[in-house]
């Protein structure tokens, strides 16, 4: 077999695999992959870097917080807690 035939067999043996991979494992092993990266990049950052990420993460969480807030549309009907205070006639 040559090199080519070689490489062209694995390019085939590995869209074989990703054709039978089940997708909560494909779930599963990107959430392992990712968490890896995180740790990764935790464990390799200096106290300031750490503090510039978080920092970078709360504002992104405000923003977004603030863009949903300012997206929501008002409610048609009261909560359920203000339903119940509602004074109903006694059917007299």
């Amino acid at each position: 077999m040559t090199i080519d035939e070689a490489k062209q067999l694995e390019v085939k043996i590995a869209n074989n695999v990703l054709n039978n991979i089940p997708f909560a494992q494909v779930v599963q092993i990107l959430s392992n992959e990712a968490t890896r990266r995180a740790k990764d990049a935790v464990d390799n950052a200096s106290e300031e870097e750490l503090v510039k990420m978080k920092e970078d993460f709360e504002k992104a969480e405000a923003e977004l917080k603030a863009q949903q807030e300012a997206n929501q549309p008002a409610p048609t009907n009261p909560p359920a807690e203000e339903q119940d205070k509602i004074d109903l006639p006694d059917g007299e």
